[in-house]
């Protein structure tokens, strides 16, 4: 702590440490601006190996900007300790997150996304990151409300048609995390971008399941990676049938021939995209048979409440009309039975004679 790089960067809280290396929170010094420094560790450092590939890492790094891969902003070697700099993250991992359980298909759907657009630009360079896992991916937080996954540790990336890598990853070296990595990296053969595709596949599957496909001790692992298919999430979920298209992305991500595998990040991002557009909504669970019945007794009291509000209103309805006509009849009665009453009877009975008589009709004959 508080040791200056090349009198550029001062230490000032550990962020993280891994097997090879260590990631310290770190100041610029002449701009005054936090960083994120990852600083190879000395045992391995003394490795030519070790120190060969974390200076890969940097070179993969530098020629890879994109929003979901985390930007190098320096490397250098400090004495003999070689060290990255690169953009401080705010939020958390992965790894982090999935100890609390399995994820929303929806959220995990995105995630994997973002994750693909960032491998996708990889292997668009002709990289393979080889050590996809939830240690890896990063979930940024930059503000409030805002989260973007985040591709982490390019230390085992590797040319798709090897040149001087061929030094650091040697035909038949195994490397990577076991409880992610393809069969062909367990048996040392070559790799492509297909081999990152199994691994976005197997970490699809453990976000949306809750643990891992494979388990068990590190050669079962390998035994499992090489024969065993993922199990299917309608298998293991109990109402997992709307997410069969999500299984068929996933058996297809992470099947053991590599040939059959989508051939990059972007064509399987394409068919991630539309199976979580396709993504139903969750089935209604099956109510008992008392809830069933106690379901209908509340619709048919319901139909019966409606039919009584419109009799009630028809019956108010009749009892305004009858009270209408009984006020009109009252003022006629009164009307006729006022002392000028027999003035307005013969008035209406002149009004009423001059629309019942029809002048165009003959008089009616008189009895004689």
């Amino acid at each position: 702590m508080g040791r200056s790089f090349e009198g550029r960067y001062r230490i000032e809280a550990q962020l993280g440490d891994g097997g090879v290396g260590c990631v310290y929170r770190a100041r610029h010094l002449g701009l005054d601006r936090p960083v994120a420094l990852k600083v190879l560790r000395k045992q391995h450092n003394e490795r030519w190996v070790s120190r060969q590939r974390f200076e890969r890492e940097a070179r993969a790094l530098g020629q890879l900007s994109h929003p979901h891969i985390v930007a190098v902003m320096d490397s250098g070697i400090d004495g003999d300790v070689p060290f990255l700099v690169m953009e401080l993250l705010e939020g958390q991992d992965l790894a982090s997150l999935l100890r609390g359980g399995a994820l929303a298909p929806r959220l995990a759907c995105r995630y994997a996304l973002e994750l693909l657009e960032g491998l996708a630009f990889v292997h668009q360079h002709g990289l393979v990151h080889r050590d996809i896992k939830p240690g890896n991916v990063f979930l940024e937080r930059p503000e409030p409300g805002v989260e973007r996954v985040k591709l982490l540790d390019f230390g085992l990336a590797r040319l798709v048609v090897p040149s001087q890598d061929a030094a650091v990853s040697r035909f038949g070296e195994m490397l990577g995390t076991p409880a992610y990595m393809a069969p062909e990296q367990i048996t040392g053969e070559s790799v492509d971008a297909r081999t990152d595709v199994y691994a976005v596949g197997l970490l699809l599957f453990e976000m949306i399941a809750g643990h891992r496909p494979f388990k068990g001790s590190e050669p079962e692992v390998w035994s499992q990676q090489l024969s065993a298919p993922v199990p299917r999430l309608a298998e293991l979920l109990p109402d997992a049938r709307q997410l069969s298209v999500l299984d068929e992305v996933i058996q297809r991500a992470a099947h053991k021939d590599a040939s059959a595998r989508f051939a990059d990040a972007r064509a399987m991002a394409t068919a991630l995209a539309a199976a979580a557009d396709a993504l139903q909504a969750p089935a209604p669970a099956k109510t008992s048979s008392l809830a069933a019945r106690s379901a209908a007794r509340t619709r048919h009291a319901r139909a019966r409440g409606a039919v009584s509000g419109l009799f009630r209103a028809a019956a108010l309805l009749v009892s305004c009309i009858a009270a209408i006509a009984i006020v009109l009849a009252s003022g006629v009665i009164y009307l006729l039975d006022s002392p000028r009453g027999d003035e307005r009877r013969e008035l209406i009975q002149r009004v009423l004679s001059s629309f019942l008589d029809d002048p165009s009709l003959p008089p009616e004959p008189h009895a004689p």
